[in-house]
């Protein structure tokens, strides 16, 4: 065999696969997968380093939505010009022994839930909460940027949960630890700015060159340069009276670069909705052909009100604002009251209550600068793009929720369900690499979900079927009712009839009062045990509190089975994917 200069890192099995692979693509297909490989935020340019050799600053980030990683990366750039060597890691990659190695640490986190860490990155807090296997670090020097929504109670509690346990292990603050709500990048913005000036610096005058780690390269179309696509189909798949139903959209793909996979999700920019929109400005006596100005974009009032401020939730920065308008005692009062009496006043109210129970004529420009901006969602790609490329599915349901003695809609699945075929809509994609597909086509998938959780899998069986995969693959589905509520019965009837799907078990709990997702798991945990002793890998998706309340009751029964700590061992090897929300 003739040595090659430079050996591929892969296994020989691994590089018969990728030739495979490769043989099999058309031109358009090759185009796709380069372009998705350059999305990646790889650390190919590590490949080779020692550990000795690494840049002395990381740059850390947490998340589960883009935005710490979309900071983490243009401070890397925001350092590489300024001279500084660094490199940036997803929290989900990085053990906290590595940082004994480190002089600089920068971490950049998110909270998600109640006061958790991003899903991801829970091995890193919880490996370097342990007393018994945590560093000493008393040699690093580290700062925090903490993201999170000051409507929850746990505002930033994973940032300030590092940054207390960086300090107890010996590390030395760079910086105050900055804490961020919703509308984050300015301040976030400001606090880099003066992070950067307490760097080292490299003697050279030479800037050095970027890493690939630290390369902004991700995909094409992100929440700033979203895509507009085209809706071809939205189509309700539930009962038509359900109180939340839930639909199947489809949209035109008409750009090869949208760097997707099975197990990643589309991040949606809706539009708050008309009504609401004309109820704000009668509110407010404002004109919608006002101008104002939006991150530095110059825009009628109507647009900046449609696409870019969220119009439910008001935010600290808002009520300050109102109070001091209006001159209410009692809005002042909340305000003087510290972030606990502010959020007792918030949760009783949205920006509308606000504008009719404390009447006031803003400034255009001010009111549009105190309201908290439009966050995108997420949904998960409900198809694969090797199996249809050039469309997208999601799988959207109505969201209500109880508020103030009324019904209230979400912003989002409002705006997708009421689209009809023609409309446009801005989307992104956003990668999830955390649920995506096993790399070995022979690991035994376990797939579990409640309601549109089960978008991704019927992502992953197409997926499976066009690669020719024989994937043996288990599916434990809750919905309500078996003949208006089992969500692409169709297509995973024929995953069943093609031999790929080898169990379907199901819970309808209008018509099985009692049953839960877990029952049909619990009552073949022979079966269970000996899938996972074949390698399975679970994937829990859907509503939090019940995959969680699922997946807690399987873990028990297992543990008590095979004994305390096996299913910790399961998620350690990554065999354990979730998908909440």
């Amino acid at each position: 065999m003739t040595a090659h200069a430079l050996a591929p890192p892969f296994s020989e099995t691994q590089w018969r696969r990728i030739h495979t692979l490769l043989e099999e693509l058309d031109d358009q297909q090759a185009l796709w997968l380069s372009g998705y490989l350059a999305g990646q935020n790889t650390d190919t340019a590590r490949l080779g380093q020692k550990p000795e050799d690494a840049p002395a600053l990381l740059i850390a980030y947490g998340t589960e939505t883009d935005n710490s990683r979309e900071l983490a990366e243009r401070f890397s750039e925001q350092c590489r010009e300024a001279g500084v060597a660094a490199e940036v890691q997803d929290l989900a990659r990085v053990r906290p022994r590595q940082l004994v190695k480190r002089k600089h640490l920068v971490v950049i986190t998110a909270t998600h839930g109640d006061g958790d860490p991003p899903e991801p990155a829970l091995p890193f807090f919880e490996g370097l909460a342990d007393d018994a296997t945590a560093p000493r670090l008393k040699g690093l020097h580290f700062a925090v940027l903490a993201l999170g929504d000051s409507t929850y109670e746990h505002f930033c509690t994973a940032g300030r949960q590092l940054d207390a346990r960086l300090e107890a292990l010996g590390g030395q603050r760079l910086l105050e630890r900055q804490e961020c709500d919703v509308d984050f990048e300015a301040p976030a913005k400001a606090w880099l700015a003066r992070l950067i000036e307490k760097l080292p610096k490299r003697e050279s005058n030479t800037a050095p060159a970027a890493s690939t780690s630290a390369t902004k390269r991700g995909p094409v179309y992100d929440k700033r340069r979203p895509l507009e696509a085209e809706i071809l189909v939205n189509q309700c798949l539930t009962a038509p009276d359900r109180t939340s139903p839930i639909h199947h959209l489809e949209l035109a793909l008409e750009a090869p670069d949208f760097a997707v996979a099975p197990g990643d999700a589309v991040g949606v920019l809706a539009d708050n909705p008309p009504e609401l929109i004309a109820a704000v400005l009668d509110a407010t006596g404002l004109s919608g052909e006002q101008p104002v100005t939006v991150d530095g974009a110059p825009q009628p009032l109507v647009q900046a009100l449609r696409q870019h401020r969220d119009l439910t939730i008001p935010g600290g920065r808002f009520l300050e604002y109102w109070a001091e308008l209006t001159e209410s005692a009692a809005l002042r009062e909340a305000v003087a009251g510290g972030t606990r009496t502010q959020r007792a006043v918030l949760k009783q109210h949205q920006v509308l209550d606000l504008l009719r129970d404390y009447p006031a004529r803003p400034d255009a420009e001010a009111l549009v600068a105190s309201l908290r901006p439009l966050q995108p969602r997420l949904y998960d790609l409900a198809n694969a793009l090797s199996a249809f490329d050039d469309e997208l599915h999601l799988t959207v349901k109505r969201f209500r929720y109880p508020f103030a003695g009324r019904w209230e809609t979400g912003v989002a699945s409002a705006y997708l369900l009421d689209l009809q075929a023609g409309d446009s809509v801005r989307l992104y994609p956003h990668r999830n690499a955390r649920f995506h597909l096993p790399d070995d086509p022979d690991t035994p998938l376990v797939l579990i979900a409640e309601g549109t959780g089960i978008a991704p899998y019927r992502a992953f069986l197409q997926h499976l079927a066009a690669a020719g995969r024989h994937t043996p693959c288990w599916l434990v589905f809750a919905e309500q009712r078996f003949e208006e509520d089992f969500l692409y019965q169709l297509d995973f009837q024929e995953a069943r009839d093609n031999g790929l799907l080898k169990r379907v078990d199901t819970v309808f709990q209008a018509e099985q009062p009692g049953r839960e997702l877990a029952d049909p798991l619990l009552e073949q945990v022979d079966r269970l045990s000996e899938w996972l002793e074949r390698g399975a890998h679970l994937y829990f998706c859907g509503d939090k509190d019940r995959l969680a309340e699922a997946e807690a009751r399987v873990r028990d029964a297992f543990d008590r089975r095979l004994g305390a700590g096996h299913w910790k061992q399961l998620s350690k090897a990554k065999r354990l994917h979730r998908n909440l929300y």
